[in-house]
């Protein structure tokens, strides 16, 4: 029998040491290549998380010390630096007459409200569209001058007529162009002051995390059998971004609508605040003023802006939609 040859076993040995450490290099390749992806999906969790901290409120904000003297509009009756404390649902009582520009609507001759709207001429109110679903103007009044409702002595007012936009669907859960306007038949009385408009059409105003108010005498607690406050209540929140996504799963257009509230409280607007602004801080010749951004439209039914942010109609996208209202009224 012819035996190999040295060099031929070398030769073979070496070949087999190649394979190996190829085959090692390969595992060691596919390791790396392995940590280095379990690595980014780390840092991509880590960054989410530093976002999506950086961009939530999650303890409540203080009302803002409005300096607002002789603007034609916008101006608080006092200013309050009162912290607001969780208990609107999740609102304290506001200072008497706070806002000169805040109306409810109920029916003709009663107190309790069903809706509230704001003033935004000497006999025009804005409100949303919803709360004159299935009723008739002659049958409703509007209340000013209004704040503890077991000791209403202000002022009525009859309805001369309204327009509701003309897109709003009243069977939409969404409510999109949830928005009206209201005429009263006499002006409002002299101490009243209209809240202020945004300036222009905007789809984005106002942006995320901007402090806004919201007001009204909807139910404090969100039980079915629950009553509405009747003391005005209001609590400062935050603008959300459209981008959140609890937000752009509640809303049918980010352009004509707005979340508001906050990521982790049981904070929200409830049933009875309905058409109430929800308004915001802007600044012109060293004075302060309150805009109204948005419309209280709807929210969950818990009225717990944790489970999903109150919805707002957007004001500014509907600035000419309102001057041809004012018009025709």
């Amino acid at each position: 029998m012819q035996q190999q040859e040295p060099s031929g076993i070398i030769q073979y040995l070496q070949k087999i040491q190649r394979k190996s450490l190829y085959r090692y290099i390969s595992i060691g390749l596919s390791s790396l290549s392995a940590l280095l992806i379990i690595a980014a999906l780390i840092s991509l969790i880590i960054i989410y998380f530093i976002h999506h901290r950086n961009n939530t409120i999650s303890s409540i904000l203080s009302y803002p010390n409005v300096i607002c003297k002789q603007h034609s509009c916008g101006c608080p009756n006092s200013n309050n630096t009162t912290l607001f404390i969780p208990k609107i649902v999740g609102g304290e009582p506001a200072s008497p007459y706070i806002y000169p520009w805040l109306v409810s609507l109920t029916e003709r001759n009663r107190i309790d409200p069903f809706c509230a709207g704001f003033i935004i001429s000497s006999n025009i109110i804005l409100t949303a569209a919803h709360c004159l679903n299935n009723r008739k103007y002659n049958r409703i009044q509007i209340l000013s001058k209004i704040h503890d409702l077991r000791e209403f002595k202000g002022d009525r007012h009859d309805i001369d007529k309204w327009i509701i936009h003309s897109e709003y669907k009243v069977n939409d859960s969404r409510h999109l162009n949830d928005i009206a306007l209201i005429k009263i038949k006499k002006t409002f009385a002299k101490d009243l002051q209209p809240c202020c408009l945004p300036k222009k059409k905007s789809n984005n105003y106002p942006r995320a995390k901007t402090q806004a108010i919201i007001s009204g005498w909807g139910k404090t607690i969100s039980k079915p059998n629950s009553q509405n406050s009747p003391i005005l209540q209001h609590v400062v929140i935050p603008i959300v971004d459209h981008k959140n996504m609890k937000c752009k799963q509640s809303i049918a257009d980010k352009s004509r609508q707005l979340c508001a509230g906050y990521d982790s409280l049981s904070i929200d607007a409830c049933s009875g605040d309905s058409g109430a602004p929800l308004i915001v801080i802007e600044h012109d010749d060293n004075q302060e003023y309150f805009v109204a951004a948005g419309i209280v439209s709807y929210g969950n039914k818990q009225c717990d802006a944790s489970i999903s942010p109150g919805i707002y109609t957007r004001i500014s996208f509907y600035l000419e939609w309102i001057q041809k209202g004012l018009i025709h009224l």
